[in-house]
């Protein structure tokens, strides 16, 4: 089994290399991204249009923003900026967990899991405000649970990251108090209470119950009835992100597995058939040689987001109960206290993780196909473009049409303002940016290849 040194620094090197990766081929563009990316440039401001998620979109567009008071008007650039700020936030907040357990077997495998079977699954909708709280979660859980005393680093700290999660998404809901009650754990179990330290504690605790609290005004007050109905009817369609689907399977079994049968955690038994999903994992972007949609699917990840929400505060408990005093309570964790079932237990994590990756890469692929197809086609016609006439129309770029966004993924990459704008199909009558044939003004911003 690999040491946990090792696993923690291949860990970092993928998540950072892929976060690289995607921001190079501006995989933030993904549906409201390109809206995203339009308005800045437009407004050459923070694009802050929702109060509840503010201070996580305002933290992500930190380095267009920049771009754009440095003089840049390459909308190219202007992308990569924005995917930049989309990954590295929930990016940054994950290797921070990751540097806290990167000594403890059994948590290493906790926040990798995370990363596997939640980030990784539903993060090609990067700019859904969903991945910044769930990695905010995984790193106040962890950091709480690894503090010997209470300090005014850790304090100040979680006071940090509470604050972010006032308006960051509505899964605070549910996160929010559970993450201040760990916090009122943590104060109750310290050996001494500095009042510095004890203040900026409580003040996080504060934070995360303030973010309950604008979570349940969103949704008393939401954006749109009609985005809230859709977010309700979509909850309950996880099962069509096949990715999702698999790596929770897989960690399913090893869970009920080791409620059941404890003592099994010391041998591979639990294992083996669990890596059975996660075979099948690494092997489905071969389902795309079929004619079927059972295949990974870039916007199935998004329909995912609001069960990936539990996925992340069932990991939370794992993770407060991993460094309670319950641990000697519950036969599971009595075993994963051997070194040997811990080094298991992450190696599985490890393996998760690895399966994950080729769907990731498939789907990353067919994003900078669908770019080229798009870009293409926008510059080799003048005026509105007819969405059944283009080769968008057609399979497999079909998968990542979102029929709305159309027009302002067009404007975004066109290189000249004469070049054409594709309009969404002709069935289509919901809402939109702008009309097809009266793109917003974007003055000197072209994308330049």
């Amino acid at each position: 089994m690999p040491s946990t040194k090792i696993v923690y620094r291949t860990t970092v090197c993928l998540i950072w290399g892929l976060a690289l990766w995607h921001t190079w081929e501006c995989r933030g563009l993904f549906v409201d991204g390109s809206a995203f990316l339009v308005q800045i440039a437009r407004r050459e401001w923070f694009f802050d249009f929702y109060g509840p998620r503010l201070y996580a979109m305002v933290v992500t567009q930190v380095p267009i923003i920049t771009g754009l008071f440095l003089g840049v008007t390459d909308l190219h650039l202007l992308a990569r900026l924005l995917s930049l700020g989309l990954f590295a936030l929930p990016t940054v907040l994950y290797h921070l967990a990751l540097i806290r357990v990167k000594d403890d077997a059994v948590l290493l495998a906790a926040v990798i899991g995370a990363i596997a079977v939640v980030f990784m699954t539903t993060s090609f909708f990067i700019v859904g405000e969903y991945n910044t709280a769930y990695a905010i979660a995984v790193l106040a859980a962890v950091r709480l649970v690894t503090a010997q005393r209470l300090t005014v680093i850790d304090g100040l700290f979680l006071a940090v990251i509470g604050l972010l999660a006032v308006r960051t998404y509505e899964a605070m809901l549910y996160l929010g108090p559970l993450l201040a009650a760990m916090i009122v754990w943590a104060v109750w179990r310290a050996p001494s209470r500095p009042w510095l330290a004890t203040g900026l504690h409580l003040l996080s605790a504060v934070g995360f119950l303030a973010g309950m609290v604008v979570a349940i005004g969103s949704l008393r007050r939401p954006y749109s009835e009609e985005h809230l109905a859709e977010t309700l009817q979509t909850a309950a369609n996880f099962w069509q992100n096949l990715q999702f689907d698999l790596a929770l399977l897989a960690a399913m079994v090893v869970v009920v597995w080791a409620l059941v049968r404890p003592r099994d955690l010391l041998t591979p038994r639990p294992y083996r058939w669990a890596i059975l999903g996660l075979f099948i994992l690494a092997l489905s972007p071969l389902l795309a040689l079929s004619d079927t949609l059972v295949r990974p699917l870039a916007k199935s990840q998004y329909v995912a987001r609001t069960a990936a929400g539990l996925v992340v505060a069932a990991i939370v408990v794992f993770i407060w109960l991993h460094g309670s005093r319950l641990r000697k309570k519950v036969p599971a964790f009595l075993v994963l206290g051997d070194p040997q079932a811990a080094r298991r237990f992450l190696g599985f994590a490890v393996v998760m993780l690895a399966a994950v990756l080729p769907s990731d890469i498939y789907l990353t692929q067919n994003w900078i196909s669908y770019l080229d197809v798009m870009r293409a086609t926008v510059r080799g016609k003048d005026g509105v473009i007819a969405f059944e006439t283009s080769p968008l129309a057609r399979h497999p770029y079909d998968l990542l049409v979102e029929a709305w966004i159309l027009p302002s993924q067009s404007l975004a990459l066109r290189a000249r303002r004469g070049d054409g704008i594709i309009a969404p199909p002709r069935d289509f009558n919901a809402w939109q940016p702008f009309p097809p044939d009266e793109p917003y003004p974007l003055g000197p911003f072209i994308w330049r290849d």
